[in-house]
């Protein structure tokens, strides 16, 4: 009986082998046919996928070699964003006739990158430099001065790196949280169409998610181990990563980072006069950089720094609301005037939009990630019940939903449904961490013993019981 079950097991493993064998040749010919007929724009990813693969692949074998199912999805997720990423190109070069940001980063960075090869720029213009669009166009010429200027190519690179980010997020939420449902937050992230899809080409989302995943792994460290340089410089890496590209994001996510740190000063009962020591630095280094990254962000926005700081920040929000206006999908985004408003607000910017204001098929597709989100919160109930106690225990969850919150706040300006839910894929790796944790489930109630009662007469109550096992929704 064993040895038919080996050999039917070395039969599958030769079988096996041949479908790769198989592929393999396909895959060659299918490369051979490309290059003699198409275009080195649409060849080359022929020459990206391959080395992505060899990059990508042993990363997540390290990176989860303790989760062998987590792994398993994130192989899963790296061929879903390679089918997402090739969406994202036909969308911007044959749907809007290629009236993309990623068409301009192109340009300037293939005429760069031959800059480069001829020694017309020095071997240090490889480092990026400059802030914003600027910066991702010297990014993008540096990209291309190794792999060559091809533009699906070139999104295929950066959707890697968009993918890396949201490995960091899922890697950080095993080091910080282990009672999280990793395998769930893992599928989540890799199936989520906002996070296939937005970060998948050649542009600031990418760069934004891989920069977001490093600060996210960098406070999960600082949180969870005794580790203070190291989790330190990934946090302050990922928040400078964020500066270059969008200080008035970072602005968000450094203001959750410093708020999570000091409410893990405050709610620390105990500890050591270093442990102590530690967290004062970190929270004063937390400060300083958000001092700094909020002028910067300012500036960025163009705001006058004789004007007070409500009075910029006024001025920038409605600045926001004229430039997202138009393009075809514009809306009405609710009002912000109190205090009072700001639930309804992230509440609307994180729901829109719904299903009954779907208006075409560029819609529909975010209104249905939509509403699946919502039927998964409310079937998964138990799991946001427990997130008070959560936050009284983890920073890190702290951390994540101050990231959702303030970042709808900030994103409530905008007027453009497009630009709302390509920015706001930033913050789906925070969403859907709160939608994966452990569910609550009642205390067990000490039975009182006999005689305890007042009077010293033995008092007997029906207590509840409660099964301790959480089957989750």
């Amino acid at each position: 009986m064993r040895l038919q079950s080996l050999r039917f097991d070395v039969a599958k493993f030769r079988h096996f082998n041949l479908v790769v064998v198989a592929v393999g040749v396909l895959y060659v010919v299918a490369g051979g046919w490309a290059m003699s007929r198409l275009r080195y724009d649409i060849w080359g990813t022929f020459l990206a996928v391959p080395a992505i693969a060899v990059i990508m692949v042993p990363i997540i074998a390290r990176m989860f070699r303790e989760a062998p199912m987590v792994a398993r999805i994130a192989y899963v997720g790296l061929a879903t964003k390679c089918l997402g990423t090739i969406a994202r190109y036909w969308v911007a070069f044959d749907a809007y006739g290629g009236a993309a940001d990623a068409q301009a980063y192109h340009d300037f960075g293939r005429i760069y990158a031959a800059k480069i090869r001829s020694g017309a720029v020095p071997p240090w213009g490889l480092i990026p430099h400059g802030q914003g669009t600027r910066f991702m166009e010297h990014l993008t010429g540096a990209l291309y001065t190794f792999t060559g200027a091809s533009k699906q190519a070139g999104f295929m690179w950066f959707s890697a790196l968009g993918f890396a980010g949201v490995l960091l997020c899922i890697k950080a939420a095993m080091i910080a949280v282990p009672t999280v449902s990793i395998e769930r937050y893992a599928l989540l992230c890799c199936i989520s169409p906002s996070l296939v899809f937005w970060p998948s080409s050649v542009g600031k989302e990418s760069w934004m998610s891989i920069s977001f995943g490093v600060l996210a792994m960098g406070m999960a460290q600082l949180f969870a181990t005794k580790q203070l340089l190291r989790p330190l410089g990934l946090a302050v890496a990922g928040a400078v990563g964020a500066v270059v590209v969008r200080p008035h994001i970072a602005v968000v996510w450094l203001a959750a980072a410093v708020a999570a740190v000091v409410w893990r000063v405050v709610g620390r009962r105990t500890g050591t006069s270093s442990s102590r020591m530690t967290s004062a630095f970190v929270l004063l280094v937390g400060l300083v950089g958000l001092v700094a990254v909020g002028r910067l962000a300012l500036q960025f926005l163009g705001e006058n720094d004789s004007a007070s700081v409500s009075s910029q920040l006024n001025n920038a929000f409605g600045r926001t609301s004229h430039l997202t206006a138009g393009g075809g999908s514009e809306f009405a985004p609710p009002s912000v005037a109190t205090p009072l408003d700001y639930p309804m607000a992230v509440i609307r910017t994180l729901t829109r939009p719904l299903l009954y204001e779907v208006n075409g098929l560029s819609t529909l597709l975010p209104a249905i990630e939509t509403t699946a989100i919502i039927i998964l919160a409310l079937w998964g109930f138990r799991r946001l019940m427990a997130l008070p106690g959560m936050l009284r225990r983890s920073p890190f969850i702290v951390f994540h939903l101050l990231v959702v919150v303030m970042g709808a706040l900030a994103y409530s300006s905008f007027s453009n449904l497009a630009i709302l839910v390509r920015q706001r894929s930033l913050l789906m790796p925070s969403l859907l961490i709160i939608l994966c944790l452990a569910p609550w489930t009642a205390r067990v109630l000490p039975t009182p013993k006999a005689g305890a009662a007042l009077g010293g007469h033995a008092h007997r109550s029906p207590a509840t019981r409660h099964d301790a096992k959480a089957v989750a929704p």
